[in-house]
């Protein structure tokens, strides 16, 4: 009877692909990848962290910035109708709420036709670095009444109402040159804007105004302004330029 005997040594065969001298087992091409892999990676990291750095800050206009509070863009105006701007004593903002110009001698004694009243405007660009426009509008801001009557009488007065405008350094006689004339509402409550010259920062000038009464187209318009009258507001607007 013939026995076949199995061998039981537990060491792998000299062939086998896990056999490496001194009994470690063998890595794969996969493997060596993977761990060459991670040794450069590791590498790179000590190599990033160890880089030297800099960095720079630059302050614009130095402590100084954009802007600021000396360099606010302002308009200011006188209520004293002063004939120059340097001897005007007390300079108002006039905005948000409107100052009142008076008194406007002669303002209550206008007749069709007849002698105008001047009014002075002194206005300043307070503004210590920008240059300011200047535009002149004038609004009806007459109260409404429930008096047909007396409502007719001041849409009459109102037509015939109208405005030369100058601006000059010294008011002291009448100006020669006119921005414009016949200045006049139309049927609207706004007369349309009369372009002025631009003022230079902490610079002004005095806007005239001469106001007075037309004739109308007949008599009978003429007559229907008795008794009537027209509160008048100027609207001065600017904008800065650099």
């Amino acid at each position: 009877m013939s026995s076949t005997t199995e061998s039981t040594d537990p060491r792998p065969s000299a062939g086998s692909p896990a056999s490496q001298p001194g009994g470690r087992p063998k890595r794969t091409g996969r493997k060596r990848a993977i761990v060459a892999s991670g040794s450069l990676l590791g590498i790179a990291a000590l190599v990033t962290g160890a880089a030297l750095t800099d960095y720079g800050l630059l302050n614009f206009n130095g402590s100084g910035g954009f802007g600021g509070e000396d360099n606010a863009y302002n308009l200011q105006f006188s209520t004293g109708q002063e004939a120059t701007v340097a001897s005007v004593q007390n300079w108002v903002e006039a905005n948000p709420d409107a100052e009142t110009v008076a008194p406007i001698s002669g303002a209550d004694s206008l007749v069709p036709g007849g002698a105008p009243v001047y009014i002075n405007l002194p206005v300043l660009n307070a503004s210590a670095t920008f240059k300011s426009s200047l535009d002149l509008g004038f609004e009806n801001i007459t109260p409404g009444t429930d008096d047909a009557g007396q409502a007719a009488r001041n849409a009459a007065y109102a037509d015939l109402l109208r405005v030369d405008v100058a601006q000059v350094d010294d008011a002291s006689t009448t100006p020669t040159d006119w921005k414009a004339t016949d200045v006049g509402f139309g049927g609207e409550a706004k007369t349309p804007g009369v372009g002025l010259e631009d003022l230079d920062p902490e610079a002004g000038s005095v806007v005239v105004a001469r106001v007075y009464l037309v004739d109308g187209a007949t008599q009978d318009a003429t007559n229907a302004a008795n008794g009537g009258t027209v509160n008048v507001q100027a609207r001065f607007d600017g904008s800065s330029k650099n």
